[in-house]
């Protein structure tokens, strides 16, 4: 293989365990954008295996059978919008289900009477986040008119809007006390109540309730620096999270260049001296974001190697000139430690703008996955 996404099974059920124990209940594994990035079906055929999973919960139908194919123990639930003709499927196959408004509710009371079945939903509470949800007082009315002959109400959960990039949780605990002001009209204790995050779990005991939803924070990174931050200061010491994933490819061409040469498209970067630069297989279709032309590095023989150029669809180019012995085939690290030094999302987001979540939810799913 060229480049592999390497899984490191360890890692995983270590950090699932981690938020078991904060969270005081099984966790429900967020494993939607194919598990971050980090393989949907490697990552669910290693937690099936651990007693901290309660369920799993994803973003679309398509997701939802991805995780049943390979653990169908577990109830499913899928967060995101599901489109009316796949209303039917999900319903017949005991999939729950987010109610973010009346009309998507009727629709699944129309699904359940045709397919026999009974449509397990999730209410989800608009609390200021502004995506997918019904505000406080249609909540309340939906739920005293719920016909329960057809559904099935399992639970009722909202999401938190500013938990994450703040040291500030003004917001958030305005946002947990309309969440809380329905849960006391509703007797919302009779049924699976969820409003906690990575962050909040991590930070926030109050917001724990029956089960805590941990993305990022289960493939072994925060949420962010603030998160971070805050954890630290509240603690003792660190977490012990540990990333899962790694990405690695191969030396494909060592070139000589001499001074002044330019080195890829738009001859973006001109050598100031003679110079040996390595041709690696990746790029941005990989996932590997052209933002980092001239701005990353990679790790070769343990040791860093600055980007070179820009950032090709299929390649990148790397200044080994500071390493020696370096020949065709040798290993490249794109995420991960090798020896003393490490390149982790964290840095890769850095370096291009953006958070760690979206270096790792766009790795492309065409790249092989190995668990180790």
């Amino acid at each position: 293989m060229k480049s592999h996404v390497a899984i490191h099974a360890a890692s995983l059920l270590h950090n699932l365990k981690l938020f078991r124990r904060l969270a005081g209940a099984p966790v429900m594994f967020v494993v939607k954008a194919n598990a971050y990035g980090h393989g949907l079906r490697e990552i669910v055929g290693i937690a099936r295996g651990s007693p901290d999973v309660g369920s799993y919960a994803v973003d679309a139908l398509e997701e939802a059978r991805a995780v049943r194919a390979v653990d169908a123990r577990r109830p499913v639930l899928v967060l995101g919008w599901t489109d009316r003709d796949e209303i039917e499927e999900l319903v017949a196959g005991g999939f729950e289900t987010v109610v973010p408004s009346e009309e998507h509710l009727r629709w699944l009371q129309a699904a359940a009477l045709k397919t026999r079945s009974r449509a397990l939903v999730h209410v989800k509470i608009e609390t200021g986040t502004n995506r997918l949800g019904l505000d406080p007082e249609r909540a309340v009315a939906l739920l005293a008119a719920l016909d329960r002959s057809r559904v099935e109400l399992r639970g009722i959960y909202s999401h938190f809007a500013n938990i994450e990039d703040t040291t500030d949780p003004a917001y958030a605990r305005r946002q947990l006390e309309l969440y809380r002001s329905v849960l006391r009209r509703v007797g919302g204790s009779r049924f699976c109540r969820h409003f906690s995050c990575s962050a909040a779990t991590l930070l926030f005991p109050e917001t724990h309730f029956d089960t805590a939803r941990i993305g990022i924070s289960a493939y072994g990174y925060w949420p962010s620096k603030q998160t971070h931050a805050l954890f630290l200061e509240k603690n003792k010491g660190d977490l012990g999270l540990r990333p899962v994933l790694s990405w690695h490819s191969k030396v494909a061409q060592v070139k000589h260049l001499d001074k002044g040469a330019a080195i890829g498209y738009g001859l973006t970067y001109k050598t100031f001296t003679r110079t040996r630069i390595i041709i690696v297989p990746v790029g941005y279709y990989d996932g590997y974001d052209r933002k980092l032309s001239n701005a990353s590095q990679v790790l070769v023989k343990g040791v860093k190697a600055p980007v070179r150029g820009r950032v090709c669809m299929n390649m990148l180019m790397a200044d080994i000139s500071h390493i020696p012995g370096i020949k065709v085939g040798d290993p490249v690290t794109l995420i991960g430690g090798r020896g003393s030094e490490r390149i982790d999302a964290d840095m890769l987001a850095d370096w291009c703008g953006t958070i760690n979540y979206e270096v790792l939810a766009r790795l492309n799913p065409l790249l092989p996955r190995v668990v180790t």
